[in-house]
C-alpha cells in the first residue's frame, strides 16, 4: 500500500525518491514492529533505533556515492527511464540511491539487519530491566552495548556476503578478464557494491548504541 499508493505516485510528481523511500521504510517499520511487539516502550525504542539506522544508511550511501563519483544513472532500463523522465518529473538520478537506501537491491538485507538489531537490543534491555528494576540507565545501556557488539560482526558479515552474492556473475566475469586491482576498484559496479556494504554496515553498527540509549532511557523513566 505504501509503495503503490504513496511512493510511486509521489515520485511522478517530482518528489525526491530518496526522501520517499525513507518515509516508506519508517512507516512500514512502525506498522511491522507495532504488530509484532505491541506499542510499548520496547517497541518505541526499536522503531526509533531502526528509523535512525535507516536514515544513517541512506545518508551514508549518498555521501559515499558523491565521493566515488557515482551519478545514479547506472540503473537497469535506463533508456526507458530517460524516456519516462522526459514526460514526467521523476528524478532519475536519485532512483539508484533510493533503492540502496530502503527498498531495492541489497538494501533489503540492510534494512532487515537494522530492524533485527534494533528490536533485539530493545527487547534485551526490556527483559533485563523486568528482571531487576533497580538497575540504572547506565547499566542497562552497557548491557545493550555488550549484546549489540556480538551482533555487529555477524550482521555486517551477512550484509557483505549478501551483496557479493547479488553481484556474483559480474564479479566472476571481472575476475575472468584478469583486470588489474586499480581498474577493478575504480569500476562502476564494484563501486556500487562497496557503497552498499559500507552504508549498510554503518547503519547496523550505529543502530546498536542509538537503540540501547533510547531503550535504557525509556525503561528507567517508565517507573
Amino acid at each position: 500500500a505504501c509503495i503503490i499508493g504513496i511512493m510511486f505516485p509521489m515520485m511522478y510528481r517530482g518528489i525526491s525518491p530518496i526522501v520517499l523511500t525513507i518515509i516508506v521504510a519508517v512507516l512500514t517499520t512502525i506498522v511491522t514492529l507495532g504488530l509484532l511487539g505491541g506499542y510499548s516502550s520496547k517497541t518505541v525504542s526499536a522503531i526509533l533505533g531502526t528509523a535512525i539506522g535507516v536514515v544513517i544508511a541512506a545518508v551514508a550511501a549518498m555521501a559515499f556515492g558523491k565521493v566515488a563519483g557515482i551519478t545514479g544513472y547506472n540503473v537497469s532500463d535506463i533508456e526507458a527511464l530517460n524516456y519516462v523522465g522526459q514526460n514526467t518529473k521523476i528524478k532519475i538520478g536519485e532512483l539508484l540511491f533510493a533503492g540502496f537506501s530502503c527498498v531495492g537491491g541489497g538494501s533489503q538485507e540492510a534494512r532487515g539487519a537494522v530492524m533485527d538489531v534494533g528490536m533485539s537490543i530493545a527487547s534485551t534491555i526490556q527483559e533485563i530491566y523486568e528482571t531487576d528494576k533497580t538497575l540504572s540507565m547506565k547499566r542497562l545501556f552497557v548491557s545493550g552495548i555488550n549484546v549489540g557488539r556480538d551482533m555487529m560482526g555477524t550482521m555486517t558479515n551477512t550484509l557483505i556476503f549478501a551483496y557479493v552474492g547479488g553481484a556474483m556473475t559480474t564479479l566472476v566475469i571481472n575476475y575472468a578478464y584478469d583486470l588489474s586491482y586499480r581498474q577493478l576498484a575504480n569500476s562502476y559496479v564494484i563501486g556500487i557494491e562497496i557503497m552498499q556494504g559500507l552504508s549498510g554496515s554503518l547503519g547496523v553498527v550505529l543502530t546498536v548504541p542509538i537503540t540501547a540509549l533510547i531503550a535504557s532511557f525509556l525503561a528507567v523513566r517508565k517507573k
